[in-house]
């Protein structure tokens, strides 16, 4: 069996083609957050730009490493290869750690954004308030436990024997074997006289890291539906204006839609091959790439929840597709109330 599918350009084409998207989409939300927002966000507004710099993060690592996730029956390896990568050699383990670290990062930090909504509509200054402490806190939590998730792929999901058996099959050489970035999970490997053994380290690794993530979920979960009814309660409250409850309403929106996608796109393809490897014993090679593409799916259309839901950022951006059209149709306009009507629209963007 051959380490490479015929489809291969074209899931690397495709591949590239969404990073490439995610890119733009992403960097026009960090000026919108940064120059639109408005102004009694506090340090909400840090936590926005702090997970579009991690999407933004994650996507250049994408674009370097361009990771395989090959899926063969009872294993599965995530696979940083120098011949594909734009990373030196002696990087590629390092690189592929970072990876899985930011795959969790992806699922953990919408957890934390709830949380701090959450103490943000009851009121909870002590944990909202702009300080260090608090900058600390709510930006350091998902690097603490993408540490921890990284330290148990470290510990539990390196090359040995097993995996190595594997990687010859599907074409690799001793060589290759060697210098390729590898985390792996071989769940029920075969000696050399057939007989199929129970890989326990690669149970714990897995149990350790998906309860990890699961936990992350129930937080982000809980902390939805309490963010849900502080919502309700807060906008009811007297005083409130009808554009402050909708700019409420909008971030909380916004914030699901956002965390909904990488659920779909990484999480429900991660339990398909996890059950078509340990429960079925049989996944195959399309699965590993399923999980590629949606991944990158996930880094191009997640920052467009949070432009086109927010009110301040979606009208920015009709505002300067009107422009730029308007200045397209009708470049050589020397009218100098219509010049002057121009240069007022470009101001107010």
């Amino acid at each position: 069996m051959s380490r490479h599918s015929s489809l291969e350009p074209i899931y690397s084409t495709l591949q590239r083609c969404f990073i490439g998207i995610g890119l733009i989409s992403n960097l026009i939300l960090i000026n919108l957050i940064i120059f639109r927002s408005p102004k009694d966000l506090g340090l909400y507004k840090y936590l926005m730009a702090y997970i579009i710099c991690f999407e933004l993060f994650y996507i250049v690592l994408e674009f370097l490493t361009v990771p395989d996730l090959l899926t063969l029956d009872y294993s599965f390896f995530i696979i940083v290869d120098p011949e594909k990568s734009l990373l030196p050699e002696k990087w590629s383990q390092v690189a592929d750690l970072i990876y899985c670290g930011a795959f969790a990062v992806s699922l953990v930090i919408f957890g934390c954004q709830f949380a701090y909504r959450y103490h943000v509509l009851k009121g909870n200054s002590s944990w909202t308030a702009s300080t260090p402490r608090n900058f600390i806190f709510w930006l350091g939590t998902p690097a603490v436990l993408a540490s921890f998730y990284s330290y148990f792929v470290h510990a539990f999901m390196q090359r040995n024997d097993y995996t190595k058996k594997i990687m010859r099959t599907v074409g690799y050489t001793d060589h290759q074997i060697e210098s390729v970035g590898f985390i792996g999970l071989i769940f029920y490997p075969k000696l050399d006289n057939g007989t199929q053994i129970v890989n326990w380290e690669s149970f714990i690794g897995v149990s350790v890291t998906t309860g990890t993530l699961f936990a992350s979920e129930f937080t982000m979960i809980y902390f939805a539906f309490k963010c849900f009814q502080a919502t309700k309660s807060f906008i009811n409250q007297s005083g409130c204006s009808s554009k402050f409850r909708r700019l409420q309403w909008q971030l909380f929106y916004a914030l699901v839609a956002q965390a909904i996608i990488p659920i779909l796109f990484m999480q429900i393809p991660m339990t398909m091959i996890y059950t078509s490897t340990i429960v079925l014993r049989s996944s195959i090679p399309a699965i590993g790439h399923l999980q590629s593409m949606t991944i990158s799916i996930y880094l191009a259309i997640d920052a467009l929840p949070t432009i086109l839901i927010i009110k301040p950022y979606r009208d920015t951006v009709i505002r300067f597709l009107f422009f730029w059209k308007k200045r397209k149709v009708a470049p050589y306009q020397t009218n100098s109330s219509n010049s002057k009507q121009q240069h007022a629209s470009w101001t107010n963007f």
